[in-house]
This record gives structure tokens, C-alpha cells and sequence, in this order.
């Protein structure tokens, strides 16, 4: 019997917000144990498309992060089969392990998250672009100090205000959370 292409538009989507929500636990744990950029590149391509074709196969009562780096753990079993011989090369009991540590940290990283971007709205507008410009869209403080007509010493000492601050607000709504 042949089965029908996986096309339906509600399951799409839902891939595609469970995929977003972590999809940087997957890029992280693969840069985690491959030490290539472009390696790491490669399988994370791979490891988005394996995900995609084998997503049918996902049982909804799971947890996503879970099969996603079970999925992933795969490609890099398969990019270190396949690649030229290397000493440095992990076993799959480690590997395993590496895996459970990294869907148990998910809860606590989702946390962390949701109170940093609680926080962020917390900061001014100056403060918010400030954010945008040197962490979203990777401007030097030597390029927003010339947008802003102000020393690159004030940049990084703004910025360094503005992380203390952001790490104590954050540390604050993770304890009010757990207490």
C-alpha cells in the first residue's frame, strides 16, 4: 500500500513550531560534538531534512526536543561514519548521555528565555536598539558608536551596564519562579 505524501498544511505548521522552538538545542548539540563550522553546517542541513522526511514517524504524547536530538544523534553517527578517520571520535554511550543532558536542560534554558525576554521589554527603547544592533544584527561597537556619535568605550560600557542588569533581572524572575 502506498502511503500519501506527508503534505497536510496543520501538520506543516506544527513541524514547523515545535522545529523552531529548538531548533538552536539541535544546532547546539551538534556544535557540541562536531568541530568543523562547515561540517557542522552540513549536518544540521542534513539533520533539518531528516527531521522533516521522519516527522510522520513522531508520536505527538512525546516530547519533540527529545526525538529531535535522537534524529540528530543519528546524523552525527552517520557524518562521523562517513568522514575521513579521526581520533577524536565520541562513543555512543557518551553520546547517549550527551543527549539526555541536553533534553534535560531544555526545560531550564526555555526558562531562562522567557524571563530574558520579559526583561528585555523592561529596558528602554535606546537600551532595546542597543540589543538589536550589537547582538540581533551583529554591528561592531565601533559601527554603533558612529550611528550614535559616541565613544566606542561608552558603547561597551553601556553594553556592560546593560548585561549586569539584564542577568539580574533575569536571575531575580528565575528565583520568584522557583520559590
Amino acid at each position: 500500500m502506498e502511503t500519501e505524501p506527508f503534505t497536510k498544511p496543520d501538520e506543516y505548521e506544527l513541524f514547523l513550531r515545535l522545529f523552531l522552538r529548538d531548533q538552536f538545542r539541535v544546532l547546539g548539540y551538534i556544535r557540541s560534538l562536531i568541530y568543523q563550522p562547515c561540517a557542522v553546517d552540513d549536518v544540521y542541513q542534513e539533520t533539518c531534512l531528516e527531521l522533516w522526511r521522519s516527522f510522520s514517524s513522531f508520536r505527538r504524547d512525546e516530547d519533540f526536543a527529545a526525538w529531535a536530538l535522537g534524529v540528530t544523534r543519528h546524523q552525527v553517527l552517520k557524518h562521523w561514519r562517513t568522514r575521513d578517520r579521526d581520533r577524536h571520535v565520541f562513543s555512543e554511550a557518551l553520546m547517549q548521555e550527551m543527549s539526555a543532558t541536553a533534553v534535560g536542560i531544555g526545560a531550564e534554558i526555555n526558562q531562562r528565555q522567557a524571563a530574558m525576554d520579559e526583561c528585555v521589554k523592561l529596558l528602554s527603547e535606546r537600551q532595546r536598539e542597543l540589543v538589536q544592533l550589537f547582538y540581533g544584527e551583529n554591528e561592531s561597537a565601533s559601527q554603533i558608536a558612529k550611528r550614535w556619535r559616541r565613544s566606542v568605550h561608552a558603547v561597551y560600557k553601556s553594553l556592560k551596564v546593560m548585561r549586569r542588569s539584564l542577568f539580574d533581572c533575569v536571575e531575580s524572575k528565575l528565583a520568584n519562579e522557583s520559590a
